[in-house]
């Protein structure tokens, strides 16, 4: 599976006032402006719509479950192949001038799509971000010192790499992990809001992530023998946990109200037989954990301790 993690920088040109869960300003302001681009038909929701199996604002941003999917047949969308990561520092308060930087990652075959991507990031600074509208510029798009996408110049500069996300056991056995999670996580078990963190909860939301990412937006989905892990797994013990539950809570623009979107976060330990599980762990530090990964929830750090 194929990702691409990019920097996103503007510049405020008024004063920009956010609330404490910016990746969901980010993401609703985004999406608002990539409809706003792409859509021809707007008094329709995309699963009437009969352009939603070709239209990319669909395939990005509502991601319906494509009718001859073998898997998810009860659902009508799918995970999104996008994730948008907020300031660690979370600031609030931005005068004029300042910047205002974000992370991107594009997982798949939405790589193909960054042209869009940044022209959607451009219009929704033009927009105004957050409670008083407040305007950015985009300056540019990066990867690490390479400008991908100079913003004085409207110009796509460099070319986007891609790392490709494989199964590659360690070569020594690992026997104990730390999990640091840098963002809250909100994890659904047996129809409830998971408040401690077995490593089979765990690890049946990753692969489950990870198996839907991969079948959904790569050509060579991944082999993930479900039955075989999830059994290891329930021999994992925790070693130390210090989860805290964070309240917080989004406006759904949709739904016109504001959604409970409670997590845990803090770090945990984790002893046993746990080297088969160290490939999907990393490229679990990508693509997030649990639900709300759009909005930048669910990412965490793994250490290896022994």
């Amino acid at each position: 599976m194929k990702v691409a993690s990019l920097e996103i920088i503007y510049k405020t040109i008024e004063q920009l006032t956010l609330s404490h869960f910016q990746g969901s300003i980010i993401r609703g302001a985004f999406g608002y402006a990539f409809r706003k681009i792409i859509c021809p038909i707007r008094d329709k929701q995309c699963v009437e719509c009969i352009l939603k199996t070709k239209c990319v604002y669909a395939y990005i941003f509502e991601t319906p479950r494509p009718e001859d999917s073998q898997i998810m047949r009860k659902y009508e969308t799918i995970p999104r192949p996008f994730i948008f990561e907020p300031p660690v520092k979370n600031k609030q308060e931005y005068q004029q001038g300042e910047k205002f930087t974000f992370a991107l990652t594009l997982i798949g075959k939405a790589i193909d799509y960054l042209p869009y991507f940044i022209y959607a990031l451009d219009e929704m600074g033009k927009n105004g971000l957050g409670r008083n509208r407040g305007k950015l510029e985009l300056l540019s798009v990066k990867q690490g010192k390479q400008i991908i996408y100079d913003g004085e110049h409207k110009k796509i500069k460099g070319q986007i790499k891609i790392k490709e996300l494989a199964i590659n056991k360690p070569r020594k056995p690992v026997n104990a992990i730390r999990i640091k999670f840098l963002t809250p996580f909100r994890i659904v078990y047996e129809g409830k809001v998971a408040q401690s963190l077995d490593f089979h909860i765990l690890i049946r939301s990753l692969l489950r992530r990870i198996g839907l990412l991969s079948y959904f937006h790569s050509d060579e989905p991944y082999g993930i023998d479900f039955t075989n892990l999830i059994s290891k797994a329930e021999k994992v013990r925790t070693l130390h946990s210090d989860l805290r539950l964070q309240d917080q809570f989004r406006f759904s623009t949709r739904q016109h109200r504001r959604i409970p979107s409670a997590g845990m976060i803090g770090e945990i330990t984790y002893q046993g037989d746990l080297t088969d599980f160290i490939p999907y762990l990393k490229i679990g530090e990508m693509v997030h954990l649990g639900k709300g990964t759009v909005f930048g929830m669910g990412k965490y750090k793994m250490e290896v301790i022994e």
